[in-house]
């Protein structure tokens, strides 16, 4: 499941063209030799590849895709994810990338809402991601994703539901 998950997540930000032009070319390694770069480039929790595509910064653009598979606004997403939304609409203007910051929380909420889709539908998945949590403490999950913690302790209760531990 982690695969179309983390598939998923390159699809809310913008598709296989962002994957292929952010990221360098992995070496498939077969017998312990190096092999042909490989043709279809996936992201695995912990993959280093994120951290590159997070360093070279998203495309503006990525903010629109999140927020319309988000069903909100690209300015209500900049606010949960509390990014200045003067500065996320000059980038889309002008066609700049996003910070390797706004980058990350943009792939943070990515990563959460592709993983809360595949357990509880797209619908369900949406509106968990957008609605008060109990187990987190009453919180709303995407208003968490802006620091690390808030990210871990997000992808740790959809981990619980994916289990069926309740919190």
């Amino acid at each position: 499941m982690a695969g179309t998950t983390e598939a998923k997540a390159i699809a809310i930000l913008g598709g296989r063209a962002l994957l292929k032009a952010r990221t360098a070319p992995v070496r498939a390694k077969r017998g312990g030799r190096p092999g042909k770069a490989s043709q279809a480039p996936r992201l695995a929790p912990g993959d280093l590849r994120w951290t590159g595509l997070i360093r070279a910064g998203l495309p503006a653009r990525s903010t629109q895709t999140l927020a319309s598979s988000l069903d909100m606004s690209v300015k209500d997403l900049a606010e949960s994810l509390r990014l200045p939304v003067r500065t996320v609409h000059r980038r889309l203007e002008k066609g700049e990338p996003l910070t390797p910051e706004e980058s990350e929380r943009a792939v943070r909420a990515a990563r959460v809402l592709a993983k809360a889709e595949d357990l509880l539908g797209e619908e369900h998945g949406r509106g968990w991601v957008r609605a008060s949590c109990r187990a987190l403490g009453g919180e709303i999950p995407i208003t968490l994703l802006d620091t690390a913690d808030g990210f871990t302790a997000v992808m740790d209760e959809l981990g619980r539901l994916e289990h069926g531990v309740l919190s």
